[in-house]
């Protein structure tokens, strides 16, 4: 049965758009067959992100306006990964959660996975991103504001009755080692909702060459439940740890 999981945060700027992309990548690498969709109308960067700008012939509204079908919309990706693109310009009622939810049902036989790239804050664009999925991914960074937002989002996604889990991303080792930001544990009680995801500052962009384990630690606990997130501070503990974050604090 595929699952659709809204990726959304309060607060624009903390990454929601490069989880959508890596976390799609990682169950894809699982043998998850995946579609992200990018339900940021106007301000949508999904396409570049992943960089298939170039690749993109129809988008969502051309799907919404039936100029298309949804499979002839869908930009590969790589292997079992495909983006359906947002479309460029203010949409208005064009676009409503009911429409998003005909097209998850049109994905729902083929595919495993629906992520849904959702506006940041909790205006017009977020209602319908939400209506639509059954989960949510809040994305996060370890800073008060950020987390206050994510608080308000949490808060909001109760009344839709979908449960939300936590993503905390650009969170820096030595910091954290330092208890100079907040823990997982600590988010956790703060916000009231599970961590499922702890992604180092140095992961936070969209590159072959960047290290995949957090966001395969991430697909893991979405599909399995299993494993724990990654712990950044881990290599800044101990006595050649505090070398490592003086280094850090130098460079």
């Amino acid at each position: 049965m595929m699952k659709s999981i809204v990726i959304t945060s309060g607060k624009g700027g903390v990454g929601k758009t490069t989880v959508t992309a890596c976390l799609g990548k990682a169950l894809a690498e699982l043998n998850k067959r995946v579609v992200l969709i990018d339900a940021d109308f106007g301000l949508n960067n999904l396409d570049v992100v992943l960089e298939k700008e170039n690749r993109v012939v129809y988008d969502i509204a051309d799907v919404i306006d039936n100029k298309c079908r949804v499979r002839q919309a869908l930009v590969e990706c790589g292997r079992n990964l495909y983006l359906l693109p947002s479309a460029h310009g203010y949409l208005g009622e064009r676009v409503s959660a009911q429409n998003i939810k005909v097209i998850l049902n049109s994905l729902a036989v083929t595919f495993d996975y629906v992520l849904v790239d959702c506006p940041a804050g909790i205006e017009a664009g977020f209602n319908r991103a939400v209506g639509a999925c059954e989960s949510a991914l809040v994305v996060t960074t370890p800073h008060i504001s950020a987390l206050r937002d994510a608080n308000k989002v949490i808060t909001l996604l109760g009344s839709y009755k979908i449960p939300p889990t936590v993503v905390v991303n650009r969170v820096r080792g030595d910091l954290l080692a330092e208890g100079k930001i907040p823990s997982k544990d600590e988010i956790e009680r703060i916000l009231k909702a599970r961590v499922d995801g702890v992604i180092p500052e140095t992961d936070g962009v969209y590159r072959s060459d960047i290290p995949k384990k957090p966001f395969e630690l991430l697909a893991k606990r979405l599909c399995f439940g299993t494993g724990e997130p990654l712990d950044p501070a881990a290599s800044y503990r101990g006595f050649f740890g505090g070398i490592r974050r003086r280094l850090h604090k130098r460079s």
